[in-house]
């Protein structure tokens, strides 16, 4: 993989922390079509994917860090509320759950498909 100019590295940082690329050229200072000729280019494109990635990491680690207070939430305003609130909460609280149970297996089953894959060759 080429390695990235500073000029790529700040259009990087500005596609992920504006709304489209016409703000992000503007913010880096990168003319729109030179970063949408980098869009087009693999190894920018590449590294875009990993900044997203790292970011969506980065917001699932902020996000388990609030899950207690979330749940203490949901518990606070269910002691709370009313049988028709408290019967939608818990539909809700099922479907999440069977949606997580779902993805963890699809997650399992995944892994074990690669590591066969892996030692296959």
């Amino acid at each position: 993989m080429a390695e990235l100019t500073n000029r790529q590295r700040k259009a990087i940082a500005a596609l992920l922390s504006t709304r489209n690329v016409t703000e992000a050229a503007q913010a880096s200072q990168v003319g729109e079509r030179t970063l949408y000729r980098w869009l087009t280019q693999a190894d920018f494109r590449a590294a875009v994917t990993d900044a997203e990635s790292e970011a969506i990491d980065a917001a699932a680690r902020r996000l388990i860090g609030l899950q207690d207070s979330a749940i203490n939430t949901i518990q606070d305003v269910l002691a709370k509320a009313g049988a028709a609130v408290k019967l939608r909460a818990a539909q809700t609280i099922l479907d999440y759950l069977l949606k997580l149970r779902e993805l963890r297996s699809i997650e399992t089953r995944l892994t074990e498909l690669e590591k066969a894959v892996q030692n296959g060759k």
